[in-house]
Order: C-alpha cells, then sequence, then structure tokens
C-alpha cells in the first residue's frame, strides 16, 4: 500500500478545512471540499455511471449537486443517497434511503441496488470512523463489479490531526482491508494526485472495483 501522505502542509489543511466546514450549495449546508468535488466531476464525466450510490446523505446539498452535475452531462444516471435519518430535502432526480453504514444490506435490497446499472460510482461519505469504513469496504466489496469506481472520503482526518477520535478512520480500514483482500480494489493514483500526491480528502481513497 503507497503512503498517505498528502501534499497538504497542516497550516493549508486547517485553514482548507475551516471552509470546508463552512461550504454550502444551492443555500444548503454541503461540508464538502471544492477539490473534491473538482475531482469527481471529472471522474464522473469519464465513468459515466449508470448508477451513482452516495453513502451519507447529510442535508442533500451533496446529492443534489451530483443530480445538477448528471442533468448538464446529459447523463442517464440513477441517483442514491443514504443515511441513516433521510434529510428534510425533495427532488425527483434522487432517491433518498434509509440506511445504516454499518449494515448496508438492507438498504440496497429495499431498492434493489445490486442489480442497479453499471457501471456505479460509489461515495462513501458517513461516519468516517474505522468500524464505519470497514463495515462500508467489506460489504461494498461483495456487490460492486469490476469497472465501478469508490471514493472513500476523510482519510485526511489523520492529517488534520483527529484520526485518533475516529479509530484510525478510512486510511486504517483501506490499510486493513488491501491487507487482507488483495486484488479487490485499486487505487487510481491519477485520481488521487490530480492536485499533488493525494491532495484530497480521499487519500488513497479513489479505488476501482478490480
Amino acid at each position: 500500500m503507497r503512503s498517505f501522505d498528502s501534499a497538504f502542509s497542516y497550516p493549508f489543511l486547517r485553514k482548507y478545512q475551516d471552509g470546508v466546514m463552512k461550504h454550502h450549495y444551492r443555500g444548503i449546508e454541503c461540508l464538502r471540499s471544492p477539490i473534491d468535488m473538482a475531482i469527481q466531476g471529472r471522474a464522473i464525466w469519464d465513468l459515466k455511471p449508470g448508477t451513482i450510490i452516495e453513502i451519507g446523505s447529510h442535508k442533500g446539498a451533496s446529492a443534489l449537486w451530483m443530480a445538477d452535475m448528471i442533468d448538464n452531462y446529459g447523463y442517464d444516471t440513477g441517483l442514491y443517497s443514504i443515511d441513516i435519518t433521510t434529510p428534510d430535502l425533495s427532488d425527483d432526480r434522487i432517491t433518498f434511503v434509509q440506511g445504516d453504514v454499518h449494515d448496508l444490506g438492507p438498504a440496497f435490497d429495499a431498492h434493489d441496488l445490486r442489480n442497479a446499472p453499471r457501471p456505479w460510482f460509489v461515495l462513501e461519505d458517513s461516519a468516517h470512523t474505522y468500524d464505519a469504513c470497514a463495515a462500508a469496504l467489506t460489504f461494498l466489496a461483495t456487490v460492486m463489479q469490476k469497472g465501478d469506481l469508490l471514493c472513500m472520503e476523510d482519510g485526511l482526518l489523520v492529517e488534520l490531526g483527529v484520526g485518533e477520535n475516529y479509530g484510525g478512520g478510512p486510511n486504517r480500514a483501506i490499510t486493513e482491508f488491501y491487507e487482507a483482500n488483495p486484488g479487490v480494489f485499486e487505487v487510481d493514483e491519477e485520481l488521487c494526485d490530480t492536485f499533488g500526491q493525494n491532495a484530497t480528502y480521499a487519500p488513497n481513497g479513489y479505488m476501482w472495483k478490480t
């Protein structure tokens, strides 16, 4: 597994995080990194996904942004956003799904997501804890297929100095999953390094199912 070190310096990242936590989209609190929105916009354009599955809806702004982007691209892409509490937002282009990242099976089964059109773009942006990320990786490894793309967000918690609060978070989950399951996912280094080595909130977190 390659290093999770990021080109972001701590002073830059600390200030950038303050901005991320204030970020809104169409007047709705979004809490998303604009750098990663740029990376994901490119990835979705290139992938032309049949289905986007977001895990972690928050207030729905991220899903709304993706719905607008899909429209702008002219793609016929189904969009599902899963959270333990669905947001107070209604949009015909988005299916908000009640579900728990620790046990995603019922949410997928309720909407027959296992049979959703391919390829998939899956955005895992939920609790960021080691347990949540490990559970998501274990489940997604069974339902994603070759050519599907996963983005696991917020490994930069470690660079921000709060990784221990999340049990090591996504970085620990990714490292341990790769060690136990070699060849299941492959890091897309080009996406991760678009703006510099792991200059993303998803260090080593853009991964192709192999």
